[in-house]
């Protein structure tokens, strides 16, 4: 049975929360969620290191001197058994119903995702998927080509195969995300416009795709950007996120360095997502 290393985070202050999360992130996490005034993240046992403990600890210390934080090897059954008490259905922009499977949601006139996440994001309760959703809600067309990059469970894929999009590739370099989104598109009836790749954006061939969507972190957004720009047609638009506000300048600063043009700027708390055009 694959091992965990959970990190428990309680007594956090609410304007901190985000930026524990951005800090797990860029440290490789897996999932975070809040309980209350705690935070749990959820690392790959082989990925943790001496050293993102201390990152953790050194950090919380100088900026949260009263934060608790606690360490634990977990069994990869925990992460389900809590997913199943903790996560509700969540409306995103005006159309999407992000749920997990086994809740059950009534309201007419909505989308429904369903989405089994494992150790995944991809719930709609972080700040940067709903930017995503909201992104695509607004400016995905029917008949689109769709490329997701860190798919994965695939919520994002989804989305645009619901909305219309005619055919949605999903690459993400986690073995248990490449499967997680194969299972998610066929739980929506999408899997007909839906192919999963395990690697990297240079494992696609194609260079016709009307969307770009990346929702990852600052570093590979920008190591990337020569390719999302060689992957898409004229005038095909790329919708990021994954970075806080102080890194959009950075941000922003690229995309324009490779004649991409900045078209919209969507914002939740400290997080950011971007819309470009080719």
């Amino acid at each position: 049975m694959k091992q965990w290393i959970e990190v428990s985070i309680s007594n956090v202050p609410d304007e901190l929360k985000d930026e524990v999360i951005y800090l797990a992130s860029e440290l490789e996490t897996e999932g975070c969620w809040e309980e209350e005034n705690s935070i749990k993240c959820y690392f790959k046992k082989e990925n943790w290191t001496e050293e993102k403990e201390k990152i953790f600890l050194n950090y919380l210390q100088e900026k949260a001197s009263k934060a608790i934080v606690s360490v634990n090897e977990v069994a990869e059954k925990n992460w389900n058994e809590i997913w199943e008490q903790s996560i509700e259905p969540i409306e995103v922009g005006e159309k999407f119903v992000i749920k997990p499977t086994w809740k059950e949601y009534h309201k007419p006139n909505k989308i429904i995702i369903e989405i089994d996440p494992k150790m995944s994001f991809g719930t709609g309760h972080h700040e940067t998927t709903r930017l995503m959703l909201k992104a695509i809600e607004k400016y995905l067309y029917k008949d689109s080509k769709v490329l997701d990059i860190g798919t994965g469970s695939g919520v994002l894929a989804i989305a645009s195969a619901k909305l219309g999009a005619k055919m949605v590739i999903g690459v993400d370099n986690d073995q248990w995300a490449y499967e997680n989104s194969i299972e998610n598109a066929e739980i929506n009836n999408v899997k007909d416009k839906f192919k999963s790749i395990l690697g990297s954006i240079d494992d696609v061939k194609d260079k016709d795709f009307d969307f770009i969507l990346a929702n990852i972190n600052k570093n590979a957004i920008i190591n990337m950007m020569e390719s999302f720009y060689d992957k898409l047609k004229d005038k095909g638009f790329l919708i990021i996120s994954g970075f806080i506000d102080v890194e959009q300048g950075t941000i922003e600063e690229y995309l324009r360095l490779q004649n991409f043009e900045i078209i919209d700027v969507l914002k939740e708390n400290e997080w950011v997502a971007i819309v470009a055009r080719k």
